[in-house]
C-alpha cells in the first residue's frame, strides 16, 4: 500500500453519524416537510433519528453554514426563511443562465428532445396524482437536462452549488397547487422553441419561465408578510 494510503485512519462509525444525521434534515428541508420557520427540537430529531444529541448538534451546525437553519445561543434551531431577496437572487441568476441555456441547446442540430418530452409526460402525470414530492423531482430533472444538454461542464458545477437553495424555491413555487399546471405548460412551452430551432425564441421562453416564477413567489411571500400579526 502507499505511504499516503497508510497515512490515512479508519473512519469511527460516529463520526460519520452528522454527516448522515445532515442529511437526513436536508432532504426534509428541501422536501418542504420541514417548512421555514418551523422549529428544529433536538431531542426530538435524535430520537426519530436513532441517534444521541450530539451528532444532530454538529449536524444543525453544518446546515447553518449551509444557510439552511438559523441557530442562535439558546434558541431552538428553525428552518432558515426563504427571504424576498433570496427569491429575487436566484430567479435573476435562473432568467439569465436558463435563457442562454436554452437558446445553445436549440442551436444543437437534430438534439434528441426524448428526455424531456418524457419529463413533461411524468410532470403531468404527477400533477394529477398531486403528487409534490414527485413533482419537486421532476422539476429539478428538467432543467438539470437542459443544462447538461448545454454541455457546458463549468456551468453545470455551478449550478450544482446552488440547488439547495433552487430546490427549497421550487418546493414553495410548487406548494401552490394552482401554479403546478401553468409549470409543466411552460416547461412543453421551453421545448417546443428548442424544437424549433430559433435560439431567440427559446432564449425568450425559458427566460419568461423562471421571470414568471419568481413574481408569484414575491407575490406569495409578500401575502405571507401582511397575514402575519403585528
Amino acid at each position: 500500500m502507499h505511504d499516503g494510503a497508510n497515512a490515512m485512519k479508519p473512519i469511527a462509525l460516529k463520526s460519520v453519524m452528522p454527516v448522515r444525521a445532515a442529511e437526513e434534515i436536508r432532504g426534509a428541508i428541501l422536501s418542504g416537510a420541514l417548512l421555514p420557520g418551523a422549529r428544529i427540537k433536538q431531542e426530538e430529531l435524535a430520537a426519530r433519528l436513532g441517534v444521541s444529541r450530539e451528532p444532530v448538534r454538529q449536524a444543525l451546525l453544518l446546515l447553518q453554514r449551509e444557510g439552511l437553519v438559523s441557530t442562535e445561543p439558546g434558541r431552538t434551531a428553525t428552518v432558515a426563511h426563504l427571504d424576498r431577496r433570496l427569491i429575487a437572487d436566484v430567479y435573476e441568476f435562473r432568467e439569465v443562465i436558463d435563457g442562454l441555456v436554452a437558446a445553445k441547446v436549440a442551436k444543437r442540430p437534430a438534439f434528441d428532445l426524448t428526455d424531456l418530452d418524457e419529463i413533461v409526460a411524468r410532470g403531468r402525470e404527477a400533477v394529477g396524482a398531486k403528487n409534490l414530492r414527485r413533482l419537486i423531482d421532476l422539476d429539478i430533472a428538467f432543467h438539470t437536462g437542459l443544462y447538461e444538454a448545454a454541455d457546458n461542464r463549468v456551468l453545470i458545477d455551478v449550478m450544482r452549488d446552488q440547488w439547495n437553495h433552487i430546490r427549497r424555491v421550487v418546493a414553495m413555487v410548487l406548494i401552490d397547487t394552482s401554479y403546478r399546471e401553468r409549470v409543466w405548460d411552460e416547461h412543453a412551452a421551453i421545448v417546443e422553441a428548442i424544437r424549433s430551432g430559433k435560439p431567440a425564441r427559446a432564449r425568450a421562453t425559458a427566460a419568461h419561465h423562471a421571470r414568471a416564477a419568481k413574481l408569484m413567489l414575491l407575490g406569495s411571500v409578500a401575502s405571507h408578510d401582511a397575514s402575519l400579526p403585528r
